[in-house]
Formats: structure tokens, C-alpha cells, sequence
């Protein structure tokens, strides 16, 4: 690829620690950034000015620091014969790979201000989509901190205080403040922590893993309540970018290229190769799909009838907008269910822990008396 594009290496030298390090810190390029970036460039493009003047007016105008480094970049490789579609998949952690595959076709058709417009529609459906779930789940998050907060300070201020009164009157303490207070007083509190670290970064290894991925992908979409959610995030993302790809122009083995990379599941992915190769012989997309257990009977059947009838791409936006509004309600209703179940849980503990205080209190107030 290099030596046809006329790039050759003159030297190859390790990152440094340090580099790598500055280079996780950028600012990182979201979906509403692109939206904006997209927006901008087709408005101005419509309006006649040519590419690389857009791009140094858009390096000028953004905010996001590595989105302006990106822009810049494009200019130069522009400047030295590449297209702007090359230049962008010289970015792939700034710029997807739909962004690229989209330019490639805008290039060819010569509708470049057209695939803008409809890439800033799709990031911004990228960015509501995930606002919606973001904000869904934001109070859930907050009142289970605040609970752990809580928990943590009455273990570690309160009762060490309660348990050395009670300690002078000689009470006998439950035997869960007892355990609990071993292990605080006893050097080995950190144990639990480092498990639990370890744990972590053994699940995080095992799911880089080709197998691993898999079998937390699959067990993903089984998940009671949590599943059904997934699954319909997935199909409206699978929907939405194989749509848009569709509409313009790209070939569908290159559309299935790129949504592959984007549905973000191993089994689903595997459905989308296994499709792929049923175009290449010359069959239908909707079996395979139907075969993978991920999509329901609605959505292979709407896309069997969009192959027939020629208009797949737009049965494949009506998903996506249906799926999109599934997800929304599914999250508010998600997060109304779990909202009152938290509060009963962290009260539920909470309780237990004055319970456990309580009971020795009263034992030594009857004594004394």
C-alpha cells in the first residue's frame, strides 16, 4: 500500500513512554465535534470554496485541539497529491472509517458537499443517541456514589467510635461488625481492593482475547433486562451506517467493511463477514443476518423486502429511527426501574450497618438498667 501511494520509510524508531503518554492525554474527538466539523465543511463547500480553503478555515474555527492537529495534517498530505479521503484514513483515531469510505464516494460522484451533510446527520444521531443514554443513566450513577460515600464513612469514622463506647461496657458485638472490623483494624484492608484490581485487569485480558471477546459478546446480549438494550443500540447502529453508506453510493462489500468495525459486537460481526460473503455469491443479506439470532424477524424481514424492491437503504433508515426511538424509551424506563431499587439497596445496607450498632446499645442501656 505504502510503496504504490510513493511513501517510503527512511527510519523506524520506537514511540517514546513520555510521547505515548502526551498523546492519551488529547482531547478526544467525539461525535458532536464531527457533526460540527461535517456541518461546516458542506456549508461552505455549497457555497464554492474549495477544499483546502474549507480546511484551513475549519482549523481555524474548531476548539477540539486534536481535531485542529487532524485538519491541519489533511492539508499537508492534501498539498503533497493524496485525496482528501487518503488523507483522512491517515487519521483513523480522529476520523472513523465510515468518515473516509464516504469521502471516497462523495470524491467519485463529485457530491462531496452532499456526504458531508449526511455524515454531520449521522454523528449527530451518534451523539443523541448516546446523550440520551448518558442522561438516562447520570442520576442512577450519582445517587449509588453518594450511597458508597455514605456506606464507606459510616465503616471507617462511625463505627470504630460506637464500637470502642460499647468495647468499655464489655457488649458483645454482632458477628458482621465483628468480621468487618477485623479486616479494617487487622493491616489487611487492602487485600479486598487488590483482589477485585486483579480480577479487573484478568477480565480485561481475557476480553482482547479472540475467544473472550466473543464469549462476553454473546453473554452480553443474554443479559436479563440489560441485553434486550444492547441489542437494540447494536441494530440501530448497524442500521444507521449501513443506510447512510447505501445512500451514498458507497458498493455494499465496502459498506459491510466498514459497519463491521462499528457494531462493536463479535457475534454481530461475524453475521455482517458471513453476509458479506453471501453478496460475493450473489445471494441476499437477510438470511445470514436471520441466522445469527441477534436480529429479530422484523428487521430481516424489512430488509429481505428492501433488497427486492430496491430500496434497501431506505428500509435501513426506517430501522434506524425506530430502534433509536426503542432505545430511548428503553433507557428512561431503565433508569426509572433502577433509580428506586438502588435507594431500597444502599438503605437496605445502610440500615444493617446502624442495626448492627443499635443492637449492642440497647443490650448495655438494658444491663444498666
Amino acid at each position: 500500500m505504502l510503496p504504490q501511494r510513493k511513501i517510503f520509510f527512511q527510519a523506524v524508531k520506537p514511540k517514546e513512554f513520555w510521547g505515548i503518554m502526551f498523546d492519551s492525554l488529547q482531547p478526544r474527538v467525539g461525535s458532536k465535534d464531527l457533526a460540527e466539523f461535517c456541518r461546516q465543511f458542506s456549508t461552505m463547500l455549497s457555497c464554492g470554496i474549495s477544499i483546502i480553503q474549507c480546511l484551513n478555515i475549519l482549523s481555524r474555527q474548531a476548539e477540539n485541539k486534536t481535531l485542529v492537529r487532524a485538519t491541519k495534517g489533511l492539508v499537508e498530505l492534501l498539498a503533497n497529491g493524496q485525496s482528501l479521503a487518503q488523507a483522512a484514513g491517515s487519521y483513523p483515531k480522529v476520523f472513523p472509517k465510515i468518515f473516509a469510505s464516504m469521502l471516497e464516494a462523495g470524491e467519485i460522484s463529485g457530491s462531496l458537499d452532499q456526504i458531508m451533510e449526511r455524515l454531520s446527520i449521522h454523528f449527530e444521531k451518534e451523539h443523541d443517541l448516546r446523550e440520551k443514554i448518558k442522561s438516562a443513566m447520570t442520576y442512577p450513577a450519582i445517587v449509588l456514589m453518594v450511597a458508597i460515600i455514605a456506606v464507606a464513612a459510616m465503616i471507617i469514622l462511625v463505627l470504630p467510635t460506637f464500637v470502642n463506647m460499647l468495647n468499655e461496657y464489655n457488649a458483645e458485638l454482632p458477628f458482621a461488625t465483628r468480621a468487618l472490623l477485623s479486616l479494617l483494624m487487622s493491616g489487611y484492608w487492602y487485600v479486598l481492593p487488590g483482589v477485585l484490581t486483579i480480577i479487573f485487569l484478568i477480565f480485561k485480558h481475557i476480553a482482547t482475547t479472540t475467544g473472550g471477546k466473543t464469549f462476553i459478546d454473546s453473554l452480553s446480549l443474554r443479559i436479563p433486562v440489560f441485553g434486550g438494550l444492547i441489542k437494540r443500540i447494536i441494530i440501530a447502529r448497524f442500521a444507521r451506517t449501513l443506510a447512510i453508506l447505501l445512500a451514498s453510493g458507497v458498493p455494499l462489500l465496502q459498506a459491510f467493511d466498514v459497519v463491521k468495525r462499528v457494531v462493536g459486537n463479535a457475534i454481530v460481526e461475524k453475521a455482517i463477514i458471513e453476509a458479506n460473503q453471501c453478496v460475493r455469491e450473489g445471494q441476499g443479506i437477510a438470511l445470514p443476518l436471520q441466522q445469527s439470532g441477534v436480529f429479530p424477524p422484523m428487521v430481516t424481514r424489512m430488509i429481505a423486502i428492501g433488497e427486492e424492491t430496491g430500496a434497501l437503504d431506505s428500509m435501513l433508515e426506517k430501522l434506524a429511527q425506530f430502534y433509536e426511538r426503542e432505545v430511548g424509551y428503553l433507557v428512561s424506563r431503565l433508569a426509572s426501574t433502577i433509580e428506586p431499587i438502588l435507594v431500597v439497596a444502599m438503605g437496605g445496607v445502610i440500615g444493617f450497618i446502624i442495626l448492627s450498632i443499635m443492637l449492642p446499645i440497647f443490650s448495655v442501656m438494658n444491663s444498666v438498667q
